[in-house]
């Protein structure tokens, strides 16, 4: 005859059998895990204030100060575009190049953007925290694009702009590739 196998209730393991005495150990058992928490918890608190600064990297912004020609050829030219690159981190920053993408904007078709220059440059730029600073980097750009621009300056006077890109920077953090966007206008 089969019998049905017998049911034995069994205490969880995780759970200690009472006994006389046991209450000490488990105040002691808690008073060691509560100590452990708040040690890591402090350890986790001073480590994100001393990388806070690499968790909150700001992107710069960048603007088109002044452009100048400085050089001709038969298909393109060198331009000097003048930035005002703003820091607005708590920390200086070392810029180690910067990839830009340049276009220039049509006045009759508002739809229409010509790229002017692409193209990456390698200058190492400090800029210190909370604060502005002019930047003055060579471009190369194509004639084709010109003629947007040139009518855009005989429309209006101004040249509609866009510029985009990223600062290849280091902080307190590390390297960071913090991208940057901007629109405007240039006076000739």
């Amino acid at each position: 005859m089969n019998r049905p196998p017998r049911y034995r209730p069994s205490l969880p393991l995780c759970l200690p059998p009472v006994s006389i005495g046991s209450r000490k150990r488990e105040q002691e058992v808690s008073r060691r895990l509560s100590s452990g928490v708040l040690r890591s918890l402090g350890l986790a608190i001073l480590l994100l204030s001393l990388s806070g600064c690499a968790l909150f990297f700001r992107s710069p912004d960048v603007r088109i100060v002044d452009v100048r020609v400085v050089g001709l050829g038969f298909t393109s030219g060198t331009a000097e575009v003048i930035l005002e690159v703003d820091n607005p981190n708590r920390f200086g920053l070392e810029v180690r190049g910067l990839d830009y993408l340049l276009e220039v904007g049509s006045r009759a078709d508002a739809e229409r953007w010509d790229t002017l220059a692409v193209g990456f440059n390698p200058d190492t730029i400090q800029l210190p925290r909370r604060s502005e600073r002019e930047v003055s980097i060579r471009i190369p750009f194509r004639y084709q694009a010109l003629g947007t621009a040139l009518g855009a300056w005989m429309q209006g006077g101004d040249i509609p702009y866009r510029v985009q890109g990223e600062l290849k920077a280091r902080g307190p953090g590390g390297e960071r590739d913090l991208p940057f966007r901007s629109s405007g206008t240039i006076r000739p």
